[in-house]
């Protein structure tokens, strides 16, 4: 079964935005490093760990 959770970016930008801050994040279920380095993410973007299939998808909040 699939599982999925959501990783939240604020940002003073509006989406879409380039991922060049950050070059891995671990994955909640197995915690494996998944490469994101330079991604380019929307609010409907996700990614999909290649070990567990754990869905993370991509939520941009914009700062103010």
């Amino acid at each position: 079964m699939k599982t999925y959770s959501t990783i939240e970016i604020k940002s003073v930008l509006d989406p879409p935005i380039k991922l060049n801050f950050i070059e891995y994040i671990n994955c909640p279920s197995c915690d494996i490093e998944i490469d994101v380095k330079n991604n380019i993410v929307n609010n409907n973007s996700f990614i999909t760990c290649e070990n567990c299939e754990h869905i993370m998808r991509y939520r941009v909040v914009k700062i103010q």
